[in-house]
């Protein structure tokens, strides 16, 4: 077992706490430019009818960094983030937003509300598929980590 003084001593210890204050200042400024984005978006489908297909796709990998950033400072991966490993480049899933949405988002009409009411079992496919695309999502993050894990642990050195 190892003693307090040879913890104190390691230098794995503390340059994984560099990389921590590091990866906070960038944690404070993506959350920053997620508040841009957002209002951003939010006046872009108010205005024009539908989201900004490159911000859309940045903020994906946007919120991606930011959940690798967070189970790096959590200790539950060893995996460094950006600009320690690759940006994440993840791709867009289906979005309601987007301008080829058929119906240019999911703002209903009055007549749609007519058709929905008609049609009920039509919503609950649609929550199924809601369902799918959500797990699909989960098990898509969960490979992007496994992968970068994998990448980061190929030139690590193991000895402590």
């Amino acid at each position: 077992m190892k003693t307090l003084r040879e913890r104190l001593t390691r230098k794995d210890i503390w340059l994984r706490a560099l990389y921590m204050l590091v990866l906070a200042i960038a944690y404070s400024i993506a959350e920053t430019i997620i508040v841009f984005l957002v209002f951003f978006q939010f006046l872009s489908i108010l205005f024009v009818g539908y989201a900004n297909a490159a911000l859309l796709r940045f903020g994906q990998n946007l919120s991606t960094y930011v959940y690798q950033i967070l189970r790096f400072q959590t200790f539950n991966t060893e995996t460094r983030p950006f600009p320690f490993s690759p940006w994440p480049d993840e791709s867009l899933s289906d979005n309601p937003w987007r301008e080829s949405s058929s119906a240019g988002g999911p703002l209903v009409s009055s007549d749609d509300e007519e058709e929905a009411d008609a049609k009920p079992a039509e919503e609950h496919s649609v929550e199924t598929d809601t369902h799918s695309e959500a797990e699909t999502d989960e098990k898509t993050v969960e490979k992007t980590d496994a992968k970068t894990d994998e990448k980061m642990n190929e030139g690590r050195d193991h000895t402590p």
